[in-house]
């Protein structure tokens, strides 16, 4: 009987490469444009700056299953926008 088992394929543990093609595939598959709806105030977004980052963390984080650490927001200003820029670093 141990004699078919030597010549079965073992079941494949799930490859970093793999991981990486689901993370891709589930980025491109939220990137999608906004409309604004909204105009926020300078001064209401710099009070509330530090809040929006620990959202944008936060979720990015549980969603793309990496330490908090491991994503950066930065926000800069581009023709009187706010541009929100994430970074984040996978394994």
């Amino acid at each position: 009987m141990w004699f078919f088992g030597l010549f079965s394929r073992k079941k494949k543990r799930e490859k970093s490469r793999d991981t990486a093609y689901k993370r891709l595939e589930a980025i491109l598959e939220r990137r999608r444009p906004v409309s604004v709806t909204e105009i926020v105030p300078k001064a209401e977004f710099e009070e509330n700056s530090e809040k929006i980052k620990e959202k944008i963390v936060t979720w990015v984080s549980d969603t793309f299953k990496v330490s908090p650490e491991r994503v950066k927001v930065e926000f800069e200003e581009h023709n009187g926008y706010i541009v929100i820029i994430t970074n984040v670093m996978f394994e």
